[in-house]
């Protein structure tokens, strides 16, 4: 038995070792070739130049095409505020040497020819005007349009009718196009009806009197012959929370002492 032991277990080892053996893999594995960028052009423009806006864009003809660098370029030509960032793009395609052309395309956003405020009746133009001006809203005429500071301008108009009393005003805007490069824009407004404040009320005071609380309130009162010259009476809420902050004030005032 000792003498069929051993050639088995030689026989054994050799078929592991065989089996252990790594399968050779390539060194070296095959570089893709870098392509170049063969044109970089702008479709869309009608007002801007071609080069005026390829200032901005750092890819140039010849350059190795680095698909990070033209997504850099393209957001930097959104972020000058000329275009509509859900309507322009950048793509590319096989150029006629087998590089990359890079395609910018954009839509610019028209230039702001009129601007109408229709069913306007509590606050003069002149003041939603100055009113714009002075926030910075950036929709004057000869302005660029861009809905979100259309948007912007809705939220200032809101706020100058609810000092006028009409808080649940509505306010839509229409575009109406002049030209392929510009349009119209009108606010439609309808300011609903005006809420003057009736009756002041204070619930949970313990300490203090309704009227004793009501003599801090500065800039709402109740419906009254005085408040109605005064125009105190409408409804106002942010002048409301401000009343609302110095009774407040009064109360912590008073406890302390």
């Amino acid at each position: 038995m000792h003498i069929f032991r051993a050639p088995l277990l030689v026989f054994l080892s050799v078929i592991v070792g065989v089996a252990a053996l790594p399968v050779a893999q390539p060194s070296v594995r095959a570089q893709q070739p870098q392509q170049l960028v063969e044109n970089v052009e702008i479709e869309g423009n009608r007002r801007l130049r071609d080069e005026d806006i390829l200032y901005y864009v750092q890819t140039r003809q010849g350059d190795t095409y680095n698909p990070q660098q033209v997504e850099r370029d393209f957001q930097a030509v959104l972020a000058l505020g000329f275009f509509d960032k859900s309507a322009s793009r950048v793509s590319t395609q096989t150029g006629p040497r087998g590089g990359v052309e890079v395609i910018f395309t954009v839509k610019e956003l028209p230039i702001i020819r009129d601007i109408q405020f229709e069913g306007l009746k509590s606050v003069p133009e002149s003041d939603v005007l100055k009113a714009f001006r002075e926030q910075r809203i950036g929709v004057t005429k000869e302005a660029i349009y861009d809905p979100v500071k259309a948007r912007n301008a809705v939220r200032v108009l809101k706020e100058l009718l609810a000092e006028k009393g009409h808080p649940n005003a509505t306010i839509e805007i229409r575009e109406d196009e002049v030209s392929a490069t510009s349009t119209a824009i009108s606010f439609v407004i309808n300011e609903g009806d005006r809420v003057r404040v009736v009756e002041v009320q204070f619930e949970g005071n313990q300490i203090f009197s309704d009227g004793k609380l009501r003599s801090q309130m500065k800039y709402v009162r109740e419906a009254g012959l005085i408040s109605r010259f005064k125009g105190t009476d409408i409804l106002d809420r942010r002048k409301l929370d401000e009343d609302v902050r110095r009774f407040s004030f009064y109360m912590r005032w008073k406890v302390y002492l």
